[in-house]
């Protein structure tokens, strides 16, 4: 069980983060997406949930601004 504590625990720490973050941030990109009829949504939630809340930055900000357009 040493190899889970490598890097101070950076292996549970980006874990954790992937288990909590992808699921909530790509479903919400998922929904925004076919909300706005936007191309592949499932690949849009998969691609930005990987990146958490980063993701979610760069989707708001991409696609915000075409809603005040």
């Amino acid at each position: 069980m040493d190899w889970l504590t490598a890097g101070n625990g950076a292996i549970i720490r980006i874990g954790l983060y992937l288990l909590i973050f992808w699921p909530t941030v790509g479903y919400y990109v998922y929904t925004e997406s076919t909300r706005r009829e936007l191309s592949n949504p499932k690949v849009r939630g998969v691609v930005y949930g990987f990146f958490g809340i980063l993701g979610v930055i760069v989707f708001l900000v991409q696609y915000g601004t075409k809603e005040r357009e």
